[in-house]
């Protein structure tokens, strides 16, 4: 027996595909935050995210009847994500690019941190939104399911449809990318760093 077909996820959607709408359900609950979030990462609009995620799961739903377990059920899922957001981007033409002000970054105080360090980690957090949302075509998306959705380089090679070495270099100029936006000076040796440097240095 295949490694996907002891998959727990493969087994609710086989039994979503029999009619089972509680399998489907558990599905939904389980993947719809980080689906939101990717596509968030990707369009940069909270409306538009949720607007896609609801359309991945309709696609799902439409599909559970026809399902085989031909590999993992996250690796199939995402395939469908990256398909609906490449929709949406030629369907649009242009990503939306407007600063959202309704970002939710789930960011609360820690303990011992001042509410100005707080806002500075939101507006760094924001910053770094935007530069991801800006990174061109080829190297946005497997980033975002790298670095956020702690997916390895060889799902992201089955979900792009494209090469392992070729996962590792679109992710490596991201990064290149990124820190070239991103990163201000180094600080001088001593020095706490910066917010933004901290963050990203945690992309890495």
């Amino acid at each position: 027996m295949k490694e996907f077909t002891v998959d727990p996820d493969a087994s609710l959607m086989l039994r979503a595909g029999k009619g089972d709408r509680k399998a489907f359900e558990e599905l939904v609950l389980k993947y719809q935050k980080s689906i939101i979030n990717t596509a968030y990462r990707y369009t940069g609009n909270p409306s538009v995210a949720e607007d896609l995620a609801q359309e991945v799961f309709i696609r799902v739903f439409r599909a559970a009847s026809q399902y085989k377990p031909s590999a993992r059920f996250s690796t199939w899922l995402f395939t469908i994500v990256r398909n609906t957001c490449s929709n949406y981007r030629q369907r649009e033409g242009r990503l939306d690019h407007r600063t959202s002000t309704d970002l939710d970054l789930s960011l609360t105080l820690k303990e011992e941190e001042s509410p100005e360090s707080l806002l500075s980690r939101r507006q760094t957090e924001i910053a770094v939104q935007q530069a991801v949302k800006k990174l061109p075509e080829s190297l946005k998306l497997p980033l975002i399911l790298n670095q956020f959705n702690q997916m390895s380089y060889e799902e992201i090679a089955k979900v792009m449809k494209i090469s392992l070495t070729a996962v590792k270099v679109r992710i490596h100029r991201a990064k290149q990318t990124l820190a070239e936006r991103l990163l201000p000076p180094a600080e001088p040796e001593g020095k706490e760093q910066s917010v933004t440097r901290r963050t990203f240095r945690g992309l890495k």
